[in-house]
Formats: structure tokens, sequence, C-alpha cells
């Protein structure tokens, strides 16, 4: 029997967000335009005309990782996405453990993303002549420039930064996929037989592009952080997780297909290529719509930046309204009605990682990856916890669907459980073989503060997960001695 919780929302515009700008938080979040233009030259160095197949498998089981989240976002909704879900699975231990690994995968992303969108932002700037931004010193000032942008509009408003996200996606898509289909057809090889057949693929080749394909689904559950927010939340949420999931899957599969078919040279010459959409706009006499690219881009990247600020932010606001750490940053904007304090704090926490790769002298866009790997790494234990968790927590509800969910969480769990140890194992070469340990540092001294919080405010560890509401509270049991969906008094 569905409940109507009472407004706790910390000042959040609650049930303000349309389910379209739910819906458009994770295809944001997923940035499938960016993944476009790099993953299928990745896929094809080792599927080969098995890339295609390899992103339709990926697609796959991020579709059933998707389902997983999906019936714990049926009965439950909070500001803290992954973390507030998975608290009548786990407790608040749990609970807190999920926070912070997607705490650390949602920063990480959005400090690699940033280096990425201020790479861009200056290779189109260098078209009209303005070459100031391309050294180093340059990319770290257009980076504090497109950060204080991407502040500004995500505490302007929760709706004006997802529409703006989404936007700058679409439109970034639709230029990519334009310059596909141009391509594609004058390649003469709209039906590439090579790649229907996998001629050439491997099955080694191609279990492992599925890793690399997983990983450019990594974001995909962003509308989960729009609980308080979201219009309709146990509906909104979990179609938006299934269908940017989906809307994805079908771009990367043409996008890979197309790419392939089309590249001169097919699949060795673009698994080859350092830049693929750039020199598939060469080699077709399309070097004119080399800026309009590198424009897109800069708003792919961007729009990853926000949408990840976005759940950063709210996993913040959540922790402060719990009491884990100060009041101050539970506080919303008065007027805009948005996580403004936890905003404020994260543009530095944001910064910071990009400023140091990018003064070590790494490029720009090797930046993006090394910082990126890190927060996929968060990502990764997060989905892994939650896909044990939902059989769990829809045992507890004593909801339909516990062995569906199970057979899918196990596949999901054990999936990304391979991702993760291919990226370790065989060690990569430096400074790749170093990544894992920046990873498990930072969850450390995550676990380690939480540890603390524990011994020293024992009720203030135990309402972790706690900022949220349910859909079905009296059917409910929690770890803990407090009602699941109750919050905090400060």
């Amino acid at each position: 029997m569905s409940s109507t919780p009472t407004d706790h929302s910390g000042g959040l515009a609650r049930r303000s967000v349309t389910p379209f700008e739910v819906l458009a938080q994770s295809v944001a979040n997923i940035a499938p335009s960016a993944v476009i233009a790099f993953g299928p030259g990745a896929m094809a160095l080792y599927a080969g005309n098995g890339a295609w197949f390899s992103f339709a498998v990926g697609m796959l089981i991020i579709l059933a990782v998707a389902q997983t989240i999906a019936a714990m976002a049926r009965r439950r909704a909070g500001a803290g996405s992954l973390y507030s879900l998975i608290r009548p699975a786990f407790g608040p231990s749990g609970s807190f453990l999920t926070g912070w690994a997607l705490f650390i995968g949602v920063v990480g992303i959005a400090s690699g993303s940033l280096a990425g969108a201020g790479f861009f932002a200056s290779r189109f700037l260098e078209g009209f002549g303005l070459t100031v931004f391309a050294p180093m010193p340059g990319q770290i000032v257009i980076d504090v420039l497109l950060l204080a942008v991407a502040v500004y509009l995500t505490i302007s408003s929760v709706r004006l930064s997802t529409r703006v996200s989404a936007t700058l996606e679409v439109l970034s898509i639709i230029v990519i996929v334009i310059v596909l289909a141009i391509v594609l057809i004058a390649s003469g090889n709209v039906f590439d037989p090579a790649q229907f057949q996998l001629t050439g693929a491997t099955v080694n080749g191609m279990v492992f592009a599925v890793v690399l394909a997983i990983l450019g689904f990594v974001g995909f559950e962003g509308a989960a952080a729009l609980g308080e927010e979201a219009k309709d939340p146990y509906k909104a949420i979990p179609r938006a997780i299934r269908r940017g999931a989906l809307f994805a899957g079908i771009l990367y599969v043409f996008a890979t297909y197309a790419q392939v078919a089309a590249f001169k040279g097919g699949a060795k010459g673009l698994g080859a290529s350092t830049s693929p959409m750039d020199d598939l706009a060469s080699q077709y006499g399309l070097t004119s719509i080399e800026p309009i690219l590198n424009l897109g881009f800069t708003a792919s990247f961007m729009a990853v930046v926000m949408a990840c600020i976005t759940v950063a932010a709210r996993l913040v606001f959540s922790w402060g309204n719990e009491g884990l750490i100060g009041s101050w940053f539970g506080k919303a904007h008065p007027r805009h009605r948005t996580p403004a304090h936890a905003i404020y704090a994260l543009a530095p926490v944001v910064f910071v990682p990009t400023a140091i790769v990018l003064g070590m002298g790494v490029a720009p866009l090797a930046a993006t990856t090394y910082i990126d790997t890190v927060g996929v790494f968060g990502y990764m234990l997060a989905y892994i916890v939650v896909c044990i968790g939902a059989p769990l927590f829809l045992k507890k509800t004593g909801a339909k669907g516990v062995i569906s969910t199970t057979i899918l969480g196990l596949i999901g769990a054990l999936s990304l459980a391979y991702v993760f140890y291919s990226n370790i194992f065989p060690v990569p070469a430096a400074p790749l073989n170093t990544l894992p340990y920046y990873f498990i540092a930072l969850m450390v001294i995550g676990l380690a503060f939480y540890a603390v919080v524990k011994f020293r405010r024992p009720e203030a560890a135990a309402r972790a997960g706690s900022f949220a509401d349910d859909n079905t509270q009296a059917e409910l049991a929690t770890t803990s001695d407090e009602p699941i969906g109750s919050r905090p008094t400060l």
C-alpha cells in the first residue's frame, strides 16, 4: 500500500522535475556522444568486426544491472541515488560503502570530463585563431571557466541544469550521427557482410571488448539522484534508468557498425586511429565540420560534468541532512531550491585532480582517461553491491520478482567483477597500474571516516542512507531501530 511521505526534502524543489528531465539526467550522465567518438576505435582494436556485437552484449549486461536498480527504485527514492536505495538491504554501513564508492565515481568522472571539455573547447577556439588555451596553463584556465559555468547552472535550477545537459548531449549526438550516416552512405558499404559474419573476430577479443563496452555505460543510473525532486519518482526513475541504458546501447551499436564499415582500412584501420571521428571526416572530405565536432565533444563532456555534479551534490546534501557531516552541507538555496552549499564545496574537489594531473604535464585526454578510470572503479563497486543487494531488498518488502532479480543481479555482479579484474590483471603499463591503488586509498579514507563517526556519534552513523522516502513503508523492514524513510532532524 502506498504511503504519502512527509515533505522533509531539506528545501529541494520537491516533485518538480518532469519525467523527460529525469531521463535527461541519466542520458547526460552516460554521455553517449563522447563514448561514440572514441569507444568504437578501442573496441575494434580487440574485437575487429565483432566490435558491434561486443557492444550489444555489453548493453544486455547493463540492462540486467539496470533492472536490479529499477526494482528498488520502484519502491524507494532519495537524493542519495544508490546510497539511499541500498539501505534496506544492507543497513547503514552497506549504504555508506555504496555511497562513498558512488561519490568517488561521480567526482572522478566529473574531474576527468572537465579535462576533456577543456581540451575540445581549446581545439574549437583554435579554429578561430585563439590559441591561448592550448598550452597547459591555458588548459587549466579554461577548465576553471567551464567549471564555473557548470556550478552556476547546477545551482540555478535542477530543471535548468538537466535541460541544458540534455540539450548539449542531444545536439552533440545529432551532429555525430549525421556525420556517421553521411560517411556510411558515402562508403558504399551500408550492408557490411564482414561485420554480420564476424569475419576474423575471435572469442577472446570480443570478450575483452565487452569489458570496454560496459565501461561506456557508466552513469546510466544518474536519474536516481533526483529521488526528491522527480515527479512520480517511483515510475519516472526506473523508466529513465532502463531507457537511458537502452538508448545509449542502441547508439553504440549503430556508431560502432558505421565506423567500422566506413573507415578506410576497416576494423584494423579504425583500431589504429587515435581520433576516429576526425579521421573519418578527413577521409570523406568533411574537414570543414571538424570545428562542429569539437564543439559537440565539448558539449558532451560539459553535460557529464554537470550531471555528475548533480549526483555528487545530492549525496553530500544527504550526508549533511543525516548528520554524517556538517548540517551546512545539507542546506538548499532559498530561492533556487538546489543543494547550493554542497555544489560550492564540490567545485574545488572536482577541479583539484584535473589541475594536478595536467600540472604534471599529462596531455588532457590522457588525464581524462586516468582520472575517469579511478571514477569507473567507484561506479563498478557501487553497481556490484546493488546487484547483490536488490534481491535482499525485494525479499524484505515481500515483493514479487525475487528469483528473476537474483538471476539478473548475479549476471550483473559477476560481469562487473570480471570487468574490474580485467582492469587489474594482467597488470597494465604505468601509470594505469597505479590507478587501482588510488581508488583503494580513497575507499579506505572514506570507510575510516565512517568508522570514526560510528565510534563517536553512533546515532548519526545509524542514519546513513535514511534521507529517503519509501513507496511501501509498511511492508519494509530495516536493519536498525530507525524506520526506513524517516529523516533526521537537525
